[in-house]
This record gives C-alpha cells, structure tokens and sequence, in this order.
C-alpha cells in the first residue's frame, strides 16, 4: 500500500511540474513575442499576409484586408478594408507598430503612419521580390533564420521541379488573367506580358510565354491576336474574387479548335486562390503548372491508347 501510494504522489508530482513547466513555455513564448520588434502589424495585402505568417509572425498581425484569407486563421483578424477602401482610421485604431503594403497601397500606409507606426513597402512583382520581402520583414522584425529556412526550402522545391522536367521542350504558353466582357460575351482577353510573374513562374515550370509583348504588364489580347500567337498550351487564372468571372470558363475555348493549345487538349483552368497572389506561394503554381504542361517525366514516352 505505501509502494502504491509513493507511486501515486509521484505521478501527481510529476503532472503539476510538466503543467508548471508548460506554463513557463507559453509565458516565454508570449513575452518573446511582446519583445519582438514587430509586435502589432498591419497587412495591406492577402501576399503580405502570408508573408507575416510564413516568417511565423502571425500572432502579431492586428489588421489584414477583407482578401486576406490563407492561412485560415487570418480569417479572425480585425479587417481594415478592401484594395479601395482601405480606412486610414481603422488601420489607427488597430494602434500598429509596423504597416506593410506593396507599392500600390503604400500612399494609405504612409498617411496612416502618420499617428504612429512604421512603413514597410515590399514589392511583390516578381519572384525575386517575393524573396526579398522575406528578407526585408525578417530583417525588420527579428526573424532571419527563419527567413533563411523558408528561401531554402523555395530553393529545393525549384530544384525538384527542374529535375522533374528535365531537358523537355518549353511549351509556348499563354497565361489568362482576365477577360473584358460585352454582356454576357468575351471581346478580349488580358494576358500576361513577357516581363511580368508569370513568365518567371512558366519558366520554373519548363515553359515559355507565347506573348513576348514587353508594352504593358497585362495586355488585352482581341480573338484575332489569339488566333496569331498559336500558343501550344493556355493557362487561364480564374480568380475567385472577380465578380465577372465566367461560369463555364471553358466554354469561350470551343471557339478556337484551330489553336495548337485546344487541338492538343492543353488548355488548363487554374482556380487555387494561389494563382492569382503572387506571394510565397508562387512556389505551389510552379509545381502545379509544371505538372499540369509536363505530365510525363523525361524520358517516359507517353501511353498509347488501345
């Protein structure tokens, strides 16, 4: 009985000092966040919200727009407004110590800042500039390591996806991003520009962009340029937060049997939120691209039909 009831006191024992310790760990953790110099920050971006999350800051986002919503527990951020609509008061009230915007919101930022805060703008793009907001926020707010960790861990996903596709011909793609609409009807198409992310990312991807246009960064493309660029493959980002977003997106390809891209069956309709926030997750559309323009390995010749 005395044998037992050591037992028992020492399992007692042993519970409070790992809930005691416990304890200790979350405490350190919070005062450490408290310590860090980016201890209440405002996102202006859904990419630079998963910037913040993916350096582990997310605890100490206070404000994020109304788009911003990966990870899932951005979801619970207080917003502060839309792309046009961002309130400068409410952005204030959140009391931040640093507001990071990209270029396009920067004017916001700075006039919020005003009452107090710092301005941190990061250019988004271009893949080199995602990777360099890592480092820029990382530098700021005291997490370099884990800056390093995640551009490393980019670095071998690339990697991965390169030896993947090998030595196979770059297939002249088209990248979609939006189409401009008479009614109900498609008139034009907006389309990648040869300088922009989504070059980059096709070429991670094994590709090539078939618009080689460097006029402007989204160019809208009539049915009779379409019809001139033969592209071998189409990639149409169809982004869940365009109200005129075509409901049978595939339906406008029928049209244009003629086109490489739909004779082959190589046009593909990428709906992950990803596609169109170009962000740290460029790195998830590189892989879905390449195995979506590359879908036999080097060296494995395709499978014939019986």
């Amino acid at each position: 009985m005395k044998r037992l009831a050591k037992q028992k006191m020492l399992r007692s024992m042993s519970f409070f000092a790992n809930l005691l310790l416990g304890s200790v760990v979350v405490a350190a953790a919070r005062h450490a966040a408290a310590d860090t110099p980016c201890n209440r920050i405002i996102s202006l971006a859904p990419s630079v919200t998963e910037v913040v999350y993916e350096l582990g800051l997310g605890s100490q986002l206070v404000g994020r727009t109304r788009f911003c919503r990966f990870p899932e527990q951005a979801g619970s951020v207080p917003e502060v407004g839309g792309f046009y609509d961002l309130s400068v008061e409410a952005i204030v009230s959140r009391k931040p110590t640093h507001i990071i915007a990209l270029q396009e919101s920067s004017d916001v930022a700075q006039n919020a800042a005003r009452f107090g805060g710092e301005v941190l703008v990061v250019d988004h793009r271009s893949v080199a500039g995602i990777k360099e907001s890592l480092r820029a926020i990382a530098a700021k707010c005291g997490v370099v390591e884990r800056a390093s960790q995640k551009l490393t861990e980019y670095a071998d996903r690339e990697r991965a996806v390169a030896l993947r596709v090998g030595d196979q011909a770059q297939p002249r793609t088209l990248v979609v991003v939006g189409r401009a609409q008479e009614g109900s009807q498609t008139s034009a198409l907006y389309v990648s520009g040869s300088d922009g992310f989504y070059t980059e990312v096709l070429a991670l991807a094994g590709a090539r962009n078939a618009n080689e246009s460097r006029t402007v960064p989204v160019p809208l493309l009539s049915p009779e340029g379409l019809l001139q660029l033969k592209p071998e493959a189409i990639v149409e980002v169809v982004n869940v937060d365009d109200a005129g977003a075509p409901r049978d997106a595939r339906q406008l390809w029928e049209q244009f049997k003629s086109l490489p891209a739909v004779n082959r069956g190589a046009v593909f309709l990428v709906d992950e939120d990803y596609a169109s926030i170009p962000g740290p997750r460029y790195i998830s559309l590189v892989e879905k691209l390449a195995a979506l323009l590359h879908p036999q390995p080097p060296g494995v010749a395709p499978e014939v039909a019986s």
